[in-house]
Order: C-alpha cells, then sequence, then structure tokens
C-alpha cells in the first residue's frame, strides 16, 4: 500500500498530478514466518465480529484540551539519514516518488524547486530515475536525495512532502482535583502502565490542580520517549509502538519479536507476530458491551474478502492504543517518514478507509496485572 499525496500543480498550461510516496505507509510487513497449525487453531479464540469507529465507547469522558501541532523531520535527521544511510542500510534514505513521466517531473520540480534552481533539480530527477528504487506494482520510482539537491529545494516546500499531523492534548488539574470519581477512574486506568514515581508525579499534579499533559503525564516511557518524534530507522512500525506501548520487554522479546529483517531495525513487528502475541497474551472485548480503556489496543483489518473461520492475519493493516476522550497513540508506518503521535480516532479510522476496501477494526485487552512483563511462555513453534 502506498502512502499517497495528490497534489495538483500547474506548469505551461498543462495541469498534473503528483503522487508522493512515504515508504510503504502500511504497517503490515509480509509475512516471514510458517506458523504451525495448532497456532493457526488459536485464532478462533476471536469472534468473528468487526466494529466501526463510530460503535467504540470510551469509559472515560473527561474535558480536553487540544492543540493541533504540524510535525516535520528535523533538519539534523534529514541530514544524519543523507550522512549514514551508506553505511547502516537500516537507515532510510531522503527520498523522493518520482515518474518517469517529463510533465509530472516538471510539475514537481515547480512546486519544490528554488526559481534559479528547477533545471538543475529536474534533471537530476530525469537523469537518476532509471536506477533508482521502484514501486511495486506501478511505474513510479524513489529517487534518492543528496545534500546537494535538498539544498536547491524551497525550505518550506521540502518540509510540507513529509509534515504530519499531532495533538497536545491536556485535562484540567482542577476539575480532576474537583472530581473524584472521574480522577480515581484515570488512575485506575493508567496505573498499571506507569511506574511509582510517574503516578506520584501525576497525583502531586492533580493535588496542586496543574494541567496533565497526556505526552508528558500519562504515557508510559516508551510512548513518551517518542511521542512527537521521527525515527531515521525503516522498520519501527504501528505494530511495534502498540506492543511497546503496553511493554518494552514484550515488544522486544525475541518469544514475540522473532526475526529481524536485512535492512530493518530491529523494532519492527510483522502481522503475523502481532497476532500470535495477541492470540496469546491479550483477551478481545466487545466495545459495544465493555467500553474501552487506556491501554486498549485497536487493530485495524481490511475485511472486504472476509471468510467464515479463523481471521487471515494478512488481513491486518494498523494497530493504534487508546488513551482517553478519543485520542490514540500511533506510529502511521514503518517509514521514518512516520513520526509517533498522539492522534484522534476518527482520523485513523479515515486515513485507514482510504488505504483498505473495507475496513473494521477489533479492540484487544491485556491483563492489567501483567501489563509491563513480556510473555510468560516460550512456545516453540515457529519455523523458518
Amino acid at each position: 500500500m502506498l502512502e499517497r499525496t495528490s497534489q495538483l500543480a500547474s506548469l505551461k498550461g498543462i495541469t498534473a498530478f503528483v503522487w508522493l510516496y512515504s515508504m510503504s505507509f502500511i504497517c503490515a510487513s509480509t509475512l516471514h514466518a510458517a506458523v504451525k497449525p495448532e497456532i493457526r487453531s488459536r485464532q478462533t479464540r476471536s469472534s468473528e465480529t468487526f466494529f466501526n469507529a463510530s460503535q467504540l465507547r470510551s469509559s472515560l469522558n473527561v474535558p480536553l484540551n487540544v492543540t493541533p501541532k504540524l510535525i516535520s523531520i528535523p533538519k539534523r535527521q534529514v541530514k544524519a539519514r543523507l550522512e549514514k544511510t551508506t553505511t547502516d542500510n537500516r537507515i532510510e534514505p531522503v527520498q523522493l516518488t518520482v515518474s518517469n513521466d517529463d510533465e509530472k517531473i516538471l510539475a514537481l520540480v515547480e512546486k519544490i524547486a528554488q526559481p534559479q534552481s528547477k533545471l538543475v533539480v529536474a534533471n537530476y530527477l530525469k537523469q537518476n530515475f532509471p536506477t533508482s528504487e521502484s514501486i511495486p506494482g506501478t511505474s513510479l520510482r524513489l529517487v534518492n536525495l543528496n545534500q546537494s539537491i535538498i539544498d536547491q529545494l524551497k525550505p518550506d516546500a521540502f518540509d510540507a512532502l513529509f509534515t504530519k499531523k499531532h495533538n497536545v492534548v491536556s485535562i484540567s488539574g482542577s476539575l480532576l482535583q474537583n472530581d473524584p470519581a472521574v480522577r480515581e477512574d484515570l488512575l485506575k486506568q493508567v496505573e498499571p502502565f506507569l511506574g511509582k514515581s510517574e503516578l506520584s508525579n501525576l497525583r502531586s499534579k492533580i493535588k496542586a490542580g496543574d494541567s496533565i499533559r497526556i505526552d508528558k503525564e500519562l504515557l508510559p516511557k516508551f510512548a513518551r520517549k517518542r511521542v512527537g518524534r521521527h525515527t531515521i530507522y525503516k522498520g519501527p512500525n504501528c505494530f511495534h509502538a502498540a506492543l511497546a506501548f503496553q511493554s518494552d520487554a514484550l515488544a522486544s522479546s525475541s518469544l514475540v519479536n522473532v526475526r529481524q529483517e536485512p535492512g530493518y531495525h530491529r523494532n519492527m513487528v510483522n502481522y503475523d507476530e502481532l497476532w500470535r502475541i495477541l492470540q496469546l497474551a491479550f483477551y478481545e472485548i466487545d466495545p459495544t458491551k465493555s467500553p474501552m480503556q487506556y491501554g486498549d489496543m485497536i487493530v485495524f483489518f481490511d475485511i472486504a474478502d472476509k471468510k467464515p473461520g479463523p481471521i487471515d492475519f494478512k488481513t491486518l493493516r494498523h494497530a493504534a492504543t487508546y488513551l482517553v476522550g478519543g485520542y490514540v497513540f500511533a506510529k502511521g508506518s514503518k517509514s521514518a517518514n512516520s513520526p509517533y503521535i498522539v492522534g484522534t480516532l476518527g482520523d485513523e479510522w479515515d486515513t485507514w478507509t482510504r488505504y483498505t476496501k473495507k475496513l473494521g477494526v477489533k479492540v484487544f485487552r491485556r491483563n492489567l496485572k501483567h501489563v509491563t512483563k513480556g510473555p510468560l511462555v516460550d512456545p516453540l513453534d515457529w519455523v523458518y
């Protein structure tokens, strides 16, 4: 699946569509493990019922203060990717999606190149097209950029190619201070995910009536360190982010994240690996009967060709972690162009509706007594 941004550009009276690609928007990776029949049989634990976003309810609804924010790739990370990608194949190059059509190349150049550099940039893209990485199923290619070419692009236009939306969300501390029922419900839901010092800090801020920011006070360590930021590596994806939110020990365990794919960072979880641990260490909830809680994992499926019987893990497309008030923690893809964000469930649903034939979700919850622990057993059932 391609992450595509359709941008209308006009050059010399000709209108062209430029499709931009962000290194595999789809979170799901190809299957590498042969799963034994007994593991497939465990899939019957999951019901055949899927839900849409309008059916998902939250057990905790509090007034939120929200400030939308646009996140671009920091210049230091662009520089690091340019300098290090030749010595570490896990680091993602800085690339543009380019068509072999001259008019589309000119339209793209018109949008992003500085006036005096248009011819130089156009010639670079055209000359490097034949040897660039092809995008499967299309006639497009990913052309690697170098510092010299980036210097000839308009900074704002270059940043806009990779800009993503993030939300800074906070809860009124005075509201929590004056509403014991809501306060205790919130603390009860976040407690399994936070350490003692983090909980102590949270209680102190509530007692003082201070504003409680989700990205600073209500996220576990993994998510708190990464939210609003990019990585320079190919690989870290939505499935890994959702598992690591539960527990770093869970996401990094060799019993879960079984194999490191060549050319990708270790922090990539494939859809077969995610589905397996969901069957072994989580239980499914019906969000129409049991409202979602902080930390629940929302898993997105393409159910267009769903057949009766066990769910095929190859239909998994995305995963996000529920927070409060309709907001989730997520990473859009395994691309370095994709930051970790706090987004809305509605935006996640709308995005993945565009990239699936028919979208459906399931909600999974882990035993909260074991939420920060790794897997309890080591079933030796993976064959390579």
